[in-house]
């Protein structure tokens, strides 16, 4: 089972205990918030909207979530393809071939970046 069926039998799993806790609790009830004041309002609708909305908090705060992901990772490919364009630069100044078309990069280069030469490291 995948990850996301799994988060699917989950929330169907919760939406149901959450109808038979609404179903079970029809008495109309009096509300308090802040300012407003609501009475007789059924308690399916207060457990029901009270569902709702904590849900939408949680997809508000994934989504920011993934977009402040996006850009950092965003951020750190271009700094990937500065550093590229560096060590190309690097490379072409001391006469070896450019990243990407070496097919052997561990052959011509040491463990620590040093010239191999005639079998050892300068």
């Amino acid at each position: 089972m995948s990850k996301a069926q799994i988060y699917f039998v989950l929330a169907l799993v919760l939406a149901v205990l959450v109808a038979v806790f609404a179903v079970q609790n029809l008495e109309p009830v009096s509300i308090n918030f802040l300012f407003w004041h609501l009475d007789g309002i059924s308690k399916v609708l207060v457990i029901l909207f009270s569902t709702m909305a904590g849900a939408l908090a949680v997809l508000f705060l994934g989504v920011w979530w993934h977009f402040r992901r996006y850009l950092y990772i965003r951020r750190l490919e271009g700094e990937v393809q500065k550093l590229r364009g560096e060590l190309n630069s690097c490379k072409k100044a001391a006469g070896l071939p450019p990243a990407g078309e070496s097919s052997d990069v561990g052959s011509s280069l040491g463990e620590a970046g040093t010239e191999k030469q005639n079998g050892t490291y300068a």
